[in-house]
């Protein structure tokens, strides 16, 4: 029996469901001779899900309240085995963070503490949304901040300029313009089953001339169909995106450490991305599992956030060095919707808490600095009594990296009812 048009949609759904192209997409189809494309100020940005541990991460040594209340699993002060790499006598890095000290020694990397969206809320989820799409409680806003810088800058040869390294499209990149979500696992591999075959079938669906069997588009004009033009696009930029990730680009390619996990090979898809000149801008990716109610630890080799913090040092820092001619070009941002509270709790783990950390890192930003307003773990300095102080708008943050390294136009405004601080923390350098 011939297969029909509705079939072949029902089959190849699930596999095609993290490939998110916009209706407008289909204007800007992969076609044509290729265009030299210089490469544009890029913002790459890891969000850690769950509520990263902030003090376990930037610890705070030199604070007796931060050993009082968390006995058990506290980083060690510098010199100490399993110890905090000493940054500037007062802050340290988690041991495992080499890849971080790296950067920072390169003045590459600045930390922002007491940093966060000052809201009560402990939802993981409403404080996502708030962080994603850029807002407090203005339920209006649906689009990420992302996807607005997108929209007020839209124009250009570029064929995309977004896209996330997932299956699903991140808040952030969600909105008018269109953006693109694949995970790293569908660009690998062609063999039966995989995704390769799904994309064949596509083309079958979409691309071949009518038929009289029904395995064709029988019913529209190819011209006219919304529908078919949308998948033919899809097609292109997917098909686009394996040939620049499968051509291994010209000049030093670095190897990345087994260590660096599954972020190691999107910060590897970014770094081909961005070097092959097709105006990528936003690039997006998560990493889940932040969210230590039990058995945190603290510094030991084998303590849960160490060893994730390796990874995310090693997989930022070889990110940098693969990129290295495009440093002052790239800015990576990793955040967190809130740090946890300051004192463990009875299963060796951390609650959610409030203010957090965030880091920006990359050959414009005024690294070695550890930016933003502490005030400390003493009583009475602390948000309930329970968490750090937020003292620094996360949007404060997202505010320097768009008009200071992506240069956007100071009459365009992506974060409704906020008013950025008249101080800036100026994390990168002005020439």
């Amino acid at each position: 029996m011939a297969t029909s048009r509705r079939e072949i949609l029902a089959a190849g759904a699930a596999s095609l469901a993290g490939m998110s192209v916009y209706t407008s997409l289909a204007r800007r189809a992969f076609a044509g001779p290729e265009k030299e494309i210089a490469v544009k100020p890029a913002v790459v940005c890891i969000y850690l899900r769950g509520g990263n541990d902030a003090l376990n991460t930037l610890v705070p040594y030199t604070d007796g309240n931060y050993y009082d209340m968390r006995p058990n699993i506290a980083v060690r002060p510098p010199g100490e085995e399993n110890g905090a790499i000493d940054l500037d006598g007062t802050f340290g890095l988690n041991p495992g963070l080499t890849g971080f000290k790296s950067l920072w020694d390169q003045k590459m990397l600045a930390a922002v503490v007491n940093c966060g969206v000052n809201s009560p809320s402990r939802s993981h989820f409403e404080m996502q949304d708030f962080m994603e799409q850029g807002r407090m409680r203005n339920s209006t806003v649906r689009s990420g901040w992302l996807n607005r810088y997108l929209q007020h800058t839209a124009g250009g040869d570029a064929d995309f300029r977004a896209l996330a390294l997932q299956s699903r499209l991140p808040r952030s990149l969600r909105g008018d313009f269109p953006a693109l979500a694949v995970a790293p696992s569908r660009t690998q591999g062609r063999g039966a089953g995989s995704d390769g075959d799904v994309l064949e079938m596509f083309d079958k669906l979409y691309k071949e001339p009518p038929s009289m069997d029904g395995a064709g588009m029988t019913d529209e004009r190819q011209d006219a169909d919304e529908l078919t033009q949308n998948g033919r696009t899809t097609i292109d930029a997917l098909r686009k995106l394996e040939e620049i990730l499968a051509e291994k680009p010209a000049g030093k390619e670095v190897d990345y450490p087994a260590t660096a996990g599954g972020l190691g090979r999107q910060l590897k898809m970014a770094a081909r991305l961005l070097k092959s000149g097709q105006g990528v801008e936003a690039i997006c990716m998560d990493w889940n599992g932040w969210d230590h109610h039990i058995r945190e630890g603290g510094g030991g080799e084998q303590d849960a956030i160490r060893v994730m913090l390796t990874q995310l040092g090693l997989a930022c820092s070889t990110f940098f060095e693969d990129i290295e001619f495009l440093r002052n070009k790239v800015t990576l941002v990793v955040m967190s919707e809130f740090g946890r509270t300051n004192r463990e709790n009875g299963n060796f783990g951390t609650d959610h808490g409030h203010g957090g950390v965030m880091w920006v890192m990359g050959g414009r930003v005024n690294g070695g600095k550890v930016y933003g307003d502490w005030t400390g773990l003493a009583p009475g300095q602390t948000y309930q009594n329970r968490d750090l102080l937020v003292t620094t708008d996360w949007r404060d943050v997202l505010e320097e990296v768009l008009r200071d390294h992506m240069k956007l136009h100071p009459s365009k405004q992506v974060f409704a009812d906020f008013t950025a601080r008249e101080n800036k923390l100026g994390l990168f350098q002005t020439v």
